[in-house]
């Protein structure tokens, strides 16, 4: 009876509190009255929960040892303090900025069309780049502290300045050489009308034969005395001519040695006056700053690489994602050729290659910042993906060595030449999913990367999502391409390819900005990982635009010469 009697009390509290809650949705809520001690307050709907955005000395909760580290944090770098001469040093950014982005990129597709305008576009670039180091030596002279003790910034500068000269002296003299050849030959042409132009002094002509060395010897004798001065004028010629192949030839190898790296040197030099101008990689850090922007570069150059194999870059080799087919009779024409493999070159190849290249060193190089010392469970687990990139890149060049058969028999099947004529072709690609496999690998392990705070593992978060979308793609391109086989030798432009470039791009450049001291000026301002995100894919997508134009303009320029032919 007891136990009923509570049972029945707890169900009649239970409705009278139901009633008592509907009578009070019924009646109006009365508003709160302002006191004096709620006056201050701002009504608002939702007060913020979390600390993101805010500027890291006005976080609630920082330790002691925190609050010390930021109240001594400097911001003062070599961009925003106001001592040395600030016109130098503007000038210098400037014109450095402009000769990587716009100067330099453009007298090189000057030069790959072979235009006119080529040698003087490249003295305006001269002319930008010396000026530019000059007014940094400028800028030096005049500041007055020792910021960056031991940068390697000058030397790298002279190294450009010297670079730079020689560049431009031998892209003139191979020219001036190769007129004066020209010329010659027009003019003993001309003047020895009926006259063999191979006329060579006695003791014949380099690689002649003992033959036509006589029949030299006889024709030169039954030259009348009315011809002997122009017999002298075309000697004199050949001997101009000779001199002049020669050295043209000297000078034009330094030129294509010097050419394409002297873009990647401009882009190093470039990264290293950003560090040193931000003053990054100070004592110890410089290890922690040189993992993150060597390795990020390296996605960035490869981003930019498959956006110009996209717009047509390397079609005659068929890294243009282009069937390519070379016949006997080119063969016997190149020296290139005769060591060519049944298969081709391919770019999967190269990337294999430079995959088990990277992971052979990277052992090594991952223990630098604490050399002589206890190898560290961080050291340890990078040297894991230094392993994995051994192992993928050894996989990969075993895979291609196999491939190398299935390509040229593959690329036969789809095309209307016979196999007698044809020594060596591809399909445009390999299908050797392990570089492909470990870039994604490696973006999804560095987005599981943990670290020390909210915001480095984020914007570590961002560029291994990135890396591993990009490799999602590059499969992609595959799948079209095997299913679809090429019928001609154009580029295909695969539009799997575009959105690989720009996750490529975008995330070695966001791999950059994960480098210790980047992130701290980050929390130090209060940026956010989305901020740096956005801007950073902003960035990334007018950089390919203008690649773009520049591969459109190349085209551009072709198409003219061609019509003038």
């Amino acid at each position: 009876m007891k136990l009923r009697r509570v049972y029945l009390l707890a169900i009649a509290a239970q409705v009278a509190a139901m009633d008592m809650g509907m009578d009070m949705d019924m009646t109006e809520v009365e508003p709160v009255t302002t006191t004096a001690q709620t006056a201050h307050i701002t009504p608002t709907p939702y007060e913020a929960s979390h600390l993101h955005g805010l500027p890291i000395l006005e976080r609630p909760g920082l330790t002691p040892a925190e609050k010390m580290y930021w109240q001594n944090y400097s911001s003062e770098t070599f961009f925003n303090t106001l001592e040395g001469n600030r016109f130098a040093f503007k000038y210098h950014v400037a014109t450095m900025s402009l000769v990587m982005f716009i100067s330099y990129p453009i007298s090189l597709v000057l030069n790959s069309v072979a235009s006119g305008w080529y040698l003087p576009w490249l003295a305006i670039n001269l002319a930008l780049t010396v000026s530019s180091l000059v007014l940094a030596a400028v800028f030096s002279a005049t500041f007055p502290h020792e910021w960056y003790p031991g940068n390697i910034y000058k030397t790298t500068s002279i190294v450009l300045f010297v670079f730079i000269i020689v560049h431009f002296v031998v892209a003139l003299l191979s020219r001036i050489a190769s007129t004066i050849v020209i010329e010659d030959i027009s003019e003993y042409s001309l003047l020895g009308e009926g006259i063999p132009l191979k006329m060579y002094p006695s003791g014949g002509s380099p690689g002649s034969t003992p033959e036509q060395d006589i029949e030299t010897d006889s024709l030169r004798q039954n030259i009348s005395p009315q011809t002997h001065f122009l017999s002298y004028k075309i000697f004199r010629s050949q001997w101009v001519q000779r001199i002049a192949w020669t050295f043209g030839g000297l000078c034009s190898l330094i030129f294509n040695t010097l050419n394409y790296p002297l873009m990647l040197y401009i882009l190093f030099n470039n990264c290293v006056g950003l560090a040193v101008g931000n003053l990054f990689g100070k004592g110890p850090r410089v290890f922690n700053l040189l993992a993150h922007w060597i390795k990020g570069a390296v996605f960035v150059i490869l981003g930019v690489i498959s956006l110009a194999r996209y717009c047509g870059l390397g079609q005659t080799r068929g890294w243009a994602w282009n069937r390519v087919t070379y016949t006997n009779p080119q063969r016997v024409n190149s020296h290139r050729l005769r060591y060519m493999p049944r298969g081709t070159l391919t770019v999967e190849f190269i990337e294999s290659f430079l995959i088990f290249f990277y992971g052979s060193t990277n052992v090594f190089l991952e223990h630098l910042a604490g050399s002589g010392g206890a190898w560290t469970a961080k050291d340890l687990q990078h040297v894991s993906i230094a392993f994995m990139y051994i192992g993928t890149g050894l996989c990969g060049l075993l895979s291609e060595l196999k491939l190398n058969n299935w390509r040229f028999y593959y690329t036969l099947k789809t095309s209307s030449i016979s196999s007698n004529e044809v020594f060596a072709a591809s399909p445009g690609y390999s299908p050797n999913p392990f570089p492909t496999m470990t870039i994604f690998w490696t973006g999804i392990l560095m987005s599981q990367h943990a670290q020390a705070s909210h915001t480095s593992t984020s914007v570590h978060m961002q560029w291994g999502y990135l890396l591993s979308y990009g490799s999602f793609f590059r499969i992609f391109t595959f799948l079209i391409l095997y299913f679809k086989p090429l019928t001609d030798d154009y580029p295909s432009k695969p539009i799997t390819e575009v959105i690989t470039a720009l996750c490529l791009l975008a995330g070695g450049l966001i791999f950059m900005e994960s480098t210790d001291q980047v992130i701290e000026a980050m929390d130090y301002r209060g940026y956010t990982p989305m901020f740096t995100f956005n801007i950073s894919v902003g960035f990334v997508a007018l950089f390919m635009a203008w690649i773009m134009i520049l591969c459109m303009w190349r085209e551009w320029l072709l198409q003219c010469k061609r019509a003038r032919l």
